[in-house]
């Protein structure tokens, strides 16, 4: 069962973690805000951010990228703070709409390389 979190102590929890993978690299960490990019501004790899996932995923008991958000969608701060609220607060936005954006932009691409 998820333990109820309010939306900020998920966010503290995100950035915690986030800031816990920085520290291993950097001794002065900077502040980190939601519209950074964890690849271009923080450095972070897809590696860092699988440990972050599996440390958010043994401490909150969810995967939110098991079914509800495509990991390839996450590219800020503010996505991955948003994938762990959907799974907390799965009727604040409908889960599937990520999948289905993703689908589409799927399908363009597809559409695109077709008439190239």
């Amino acid at each position: 069962m998820l333990t109820p979190l309010a939306r900020e102590q998920i966010e503290s929890l995100v950035h915690d973690r986030i800031r816990a993978v920085l520290r291993e690299r950097v001794a002065d960490v900077p502040a980190i805000s939601g519209s950074d990019k964890l690849n271009a501004t923080l450095g972070l790899t897809s590696l860092d951010l699988a440990f972050i996932v599996s440390d958010l995923e043994a401490e909150l008991g969810v995967d939110p990228f098991s079914k509800l958000v495509s990991i390839t969608s996450v590219r800020s701060v503010d996505d991955l703070v948003s994938a762990y609220q959907k799974a907390f607060f799965p009727d604040a936005a409908p889960a599937s709409d990520d999948l289905a954006a993703a689908a589409q932009r799927a399908d363009l691409r597809r559409t695109r390389r077709r008439r190239t």
